[in-house]
């Protein structure tokens, strides 16, 4: 966050994790969405994180684990589970 940024920039960029997850209200949502129309510094950080978030997401996104991976964390799973584990 530049050092120069008024209260209203940084209550924007307070705010951009939550907006990029829709997870603001709408009223604080359409607020977010009139600053980042008008200044171009926070409407780059909002795009630098989308496509952060984005990047995260097809990198470490996926649901399955490697099949030797999960059979030694089954065999951990069961010793820890046993008596004297």
């Amino acid at each position: 966050m530049d050092r120069d940024c008024g209260p209203e920039c940084q209550e924007t960029l307070r705010e951009i994790a939550r907006f990029l997850d829709g997870e603001l209200d709408p009223s604080v949502r359409a607020a977010v969405d009139r600053h980042l129309s008008s200044c171009d510094p926070c409407l780059e950080h909002a795009e630098f994180r989308k496509h952060l978030k984005q990047l995260i997401a097809s990198r470490c996104g996926g649901d399955s684990m490697p099949g030797e991976l999960l059979l030694r964390v089954k065999a951990l799973i069961e010793i820890e589970g046993s008596p004297g584990g």
